[in-house]
């Protein structure tokens, strides 16, 4: 079974917590998770560690669930919002011997991503989504160009809606080398306002 390190588990248990406040707590639970992280580098028996990457809503959760729960893995379920903090992270887990890679999860449709961030019980203020859908893709490029020999895989989630139950869909990009993830990373960089122009909000 994986170990499963998130924020937002994290939260949940801390003192105060309030769903629909989600946003008080995220810094304290961000630095435990941190913590948390690198007691899982020295003390786990796991090889591989997977960094999630991702804007809020857009199925990293369900897709940890999905493929990662039942595999031999220490997973780090968060957006990857800095280049920085990236790297800290993966030269930490080299330094424990351990083998790393980014699943980064792109929703197919981000209006859609947009209602189900909105409509979530954990409310935090809709700068928050585009602020990470912005950012997780920025850090992606950047580690792309960075680390060519870090394994970074694409997975597009697509939500289906089926009898009044919303079923999330998988399907990695088929990626032949570097310099085509790099591409197409670079294809779809969006920052912040272009983001909300996508939801009709400028």
């Amino acid at each position: 079974m994986a170990f499963i390190i998130s924020a937002d588990d994290i939260k949940k248990g801390l003192p105060g917590y309030d769903p629909e406040h989600s946003d008080v707590l995220h810094r304290e639970s961000a630095r435990l998770a941190d913590k948390d992280f690198e007691k899982a580098l020295k003390t786990r028996q796991e090889k591989k560690v997977i960094l999630m990457s991702g804007g809020t809503a857009s199925g990293k959760t369900e897709y940890v669930s999905a493929f990662l729960a039942k595999k031999n893995v220490i997973v780090f379920d968060g957006t990857l919002p800095t280049l920085e903090g990236a790297k800290i992270k993966i030269k930490k887990a080299m330094k424990c011997g351990k083998k790393v890679e980014i699943h980064g999860v792109m929703p197919d449709d981000l209006l859609i991503a947009f209602i189900a961030f909105l409509n979530r019980d954990r409310k935090f203020p809709p700068e928050h989504f585009f602020r990470t859908h912005s950012t997780c893709r920025k850090t992606l490029l950047e580690i792309a160009r960075d680390m060519p020999d870090l394994t970074i895989r694409i997975f597009f989630s697509e939500s289906i809606i089926n009898k009044q139950q919303i079923d999330t869909r998988f399907t990695e990009l088929t990626i032949p080398n570097r310099g085509a993830l790099i591409e197409y990373l670079e294809q779809n960089q969006y920052t912040e306002n272009e983001l909300k122009q996508m939801q009709g909000l400028l």
